[in-house]
Order: structure tokens, then sequence, then C-alpha cells
């Protein structure tokens, strides 16, 4: 029986990738595909993605094959080294990615032969298969970081102790992609590590390039980035661990321990760094305890999101703000052992902060399973979740009307404002986070 997705929160495969190479400097995507595929494939991550802007050559500016009906019967790789070509002699970039859309991967175009003849030529060309078929953004996401790890990383490179590679990042669709890396930067470099995060405007080419230095590459997700770890460890040696999206002054310390424990860091500089941003979060939290309590503040939380933010955000408002979790929607499309990894997860936290748990990408799927479970509490006196608070993308803004919660959007999409370098990881983030949920709060007033 066929089905549809209702107001789906990703991208296909292809627009992973693209966003993924959109945000690396001096890195240019040529799209292999039909008219039209990278302009939609680029606005959407665009303006979901808090407006993050434009570059050089993406949108209705990015190389493209435009295959149309002739490519499609007599094959497009004719046309792909053409467009390789021109790309190369106009475009001036470090790296050109191709990545192939649906309808090239369908007619079966050989396009690592077409790229090869250009990296026999000494040329930076790499290729992904990106087929939007294949899966979601985060899908693609890791396609092209396997194509960038295989394919242009230095090998043989010696290891440096105190170097790490971050991933697990989607651009977009994590909207506070730069504003994490560069927090979760600053943090480890108060530890003394020189943390890559590739995916920033500040990033240079020549550290993805010589990444395979790292000692460490920690993957923020149980899910996503997973597979290019173990192709980095393969392929250069380097291990990985996996790490939860740390939000808050709790999450946040037992993530530095972790690393400094998996890094064999200085004790005395770890705790030097844990009690300095302890004392920066709480200097500001601790006065606006009398408004919390006051007010009351406290709510019942429903958080909708992928899998990287949505316990991130669980842990977050119980073990910090004293709320409490009813309801939690993973809408990534996972197989069965990653919502195993995801439940996993949640369940590290104590028993009666653990919300109700579904996997759903259709958004009004999501609210019906909401209803449902409130019906099934039986509450003579009326919805048992009274006052509630939805964090969730802005697809969920009818959701909390309906709830009469408060609304705050950290999830894609979120159009309704604009993101630049803000974030929500590490101590200085869960205080923004804390500092935006009470604003909305007290907006009306």
């Amino acid at each position: 029986m066929s089905t549809h997705i209702e107001r789906p929160r990703y991208q296909c495969a292809l627009g992973g990738a693209l966003v993924t190479i959109n945000a690396i400097e001096r890195a240019v995507a040529i799209v292999h595909a039909s008219p039209g595929c990278a302009a939609s494939a680029d606005g959407a991550a665009t303006v979901g993605g808090g407006y993050w802007g434009t570059t050089l050559t993406d949108g209705r500016a990015t190389p493209s094959t435009n295959i149309v009906e002739q490519e499609v019967i007599f094959g497009g790789e004719e046309r792909l080294a053409e467009q390789i070509a021109s790309t190369l002699d106009v475009i001036d970039a470090d790296l050109y990615a191709v990545i192939t859309g649906c309808m090239t991967d369908i007619i079966g175009d050989d396009v690592r032969a077409v790229v090869a003849e250009f990296q026999r030529r000494g040329k930076p060309v790499i290729v992904a298969e990106t087929g939007g078929f294949k899966g979601e953004s985060t899908i693609g996401a890791d396609l092209i970081w396997e194509a960038i790890i295989t394919q242009f990383v230095t090998r043989g490179l010696p290891k440096d102790p105190k170097q790490v590679n971050l991933f697990g990042f989607v651009p977009a669709q994590d909207v506070f992609w730069r504003g994490n890396l560069l927090e979760l930067k600053r943090l480890l470099g108060l530890l003394g590590i020189q943390a890559n995060t590739f995916l920033t405007p500040h990033d240079k080419l020549d550290h993805l390039k010589e990444s395979s230095r790292a000692a460490l590459n920690i993957v923020f997700s149980d899910v996503h980035g997973i597979k290019p770890a173990t192709v980095f460890q393969e392929i250069h040696g380097t291990p990985y661990i996996s790490e939860a999206l740390p939000i808050g002054p709790t999450a946040t310390e037992a993530f530095l321990r972790s690393i400094a424990a998996a890094l064999y860091l200085d004790n005395d500089t770890l705790e030097w760094v844990i009690a300095e941003e302890k004392a920066h979060y709480y200097r500001f939290i601790n006065p606006l305890t009398d408004l919390i309590n006051d007010q009351d503040f406290q709510r019942f939380g429903v958080i909708i999101g992928n899998a990287n933010y949505t316990y991130a955000l669980t842990r977050f408002i119980s073990e910090d703000l004293g709320w409490i979790p009813y309801f939690a929607a993973v809408t990534d499309q996972l197989q069965d052992e990653q919502q195993e990894l995801v439940r996993a997860r949640l369940e590290t936290l104590p028993a009666d902060l653990r919300p109700k748990l579904i996997f759903e990408t259709d958004t009004d799927v999501i609210t019906e399973r909401l209803n449902q479970a409130l019906e099934e509490e039986n509450d003579p006196y009326g919805t048992p979740i009274s006052p509630a608070f939805v964090i969730g993308s802005n697809l969920d803004r009818p959701l909390a009307a309906g709830l009469k919660a408060g609304f705050w959007g950290v999830s894609y999409p979120i159009t309704n404002r604009i993101v630049t370098d803000q974030f929500y990881v590490g101590f200085r983030g869960g205080l923004r986070l804390a500092t935006d949920l009470i604003s909305v709060l007290i907006a009306n007033r």
C-alpha cells in the first residue's frame, strides 16, 4: 500500500551532500542530475536552515549537467565530462565534488570512470553517487564524507595526540551547525585540543586534507556520521568515539570528562575548565531562579527533532531546567538497529525522566500519536501535561497552539528567524537555550 510523508523534515540524499559541500570553504559541487535538482535542494536547505545564506556557487549558480531526454536515452557521461572540464576552467576552487541525482543513478552512468580520468590528470575531483532515492539528507552527508575521506584526505600522515576531528553534523539539517562547531572548538581548545570542524566559515580546506593527523574522531551522534568515521578508521587508522550532543552544564561536563579520559589529558586543566564554565553559567542562571519559581515556569516537555537533538534537549530540560519530559518524537528515517541506539541513549536517563518515545517522520502522525498518548492517560480533569512546552521545528507550531503550550524552534526547518553563529551546545549554549525558553514564557507580559 502506497503512502506519503506529510511535511517532511529533511531533504533527499542529494540535498544533504550538496549542502555539506557548500559549507566547506573553497569546495564546489558539480551536480550530475536533472534540471532544477540543485536549485531546489539548495533552496530548501537555505530557507529551512535559518536563511544561512549563499556561497559563490550554490543555488541557481551550482554547476550542473542538467541532463534531458538525450542523456536519459543515450547516457550522460559525455555531458558530465564536459561540465567538469568547464567548471575546472571557470571556477577557482581547491576541491570539486561530483554528486549525482536520481535520474543519473537510475540510467547507470559510470560517473566514477569519468571522474577517474580527471583524477589521473591530477585534478582535485571526487565523486559520490547520491541519488535522492537512497535516503534523506543525513544519508547524503554520509556519502559525501566517505568520498572525501577515501579520495581527498591525505594518507599516511603522523598522528598529533592533541588533534581531533568533529563529525556528526549535517549542515542546515542541524540549523545551528556553525555556531555549535565553533563553541565545541572553543571548549576543546581550553583543554589544549586542536579541533578540526571543517564546516564553519573559519575553516581551511588544508585542515580537511590533513585531517588524518587527528588522534581521535568525535562523532556527535549515535547514528549520523558513524559510517564515515568507520571508513576513516579503516583507511587512516584514526579511532572514533560517539558522544551525545552536549547541551547545558550537566551534559557538557560529562562530555569533557569523557574526552579527557580518551586523550589522557591533564586533570588539573580539566577541572579548571569545568569550574570556570560552570561558574559562568550559574552566574547568569541563579539570578533567574526567583522568577522561574515565583511564576511557576516548570513545564511538561514535548520534544520533536532529529536523533541528535531529541536526547540532548530531553536531558537538558530535565536535568538542568527541572522540567518534565513527557513525549519525544525522533523524525529521522532510521533503520531498526539505529532506533535501538537512540532508544538506548534515552534509557540512560532516570526512569521517571524518560519521555514516551516514538520514531515518526510525518508531522500529522506525530500529532496523532501525542493525542493518542494523552487520551490513554484517561485524566478526567483535562490534559495531563498542562502547562506544556513544545520544542521542535516551525512545523510544530500548530501542535503547540492546540496544546496551548509554549513553543520554540530548534530543529529543521526554522523559517521564522535568521541563524548565523548562534549555538546551543556547551555551558554557554545551554544558557542561551534556557534564556530563549524562559523568554517565550514572559513574551506576552
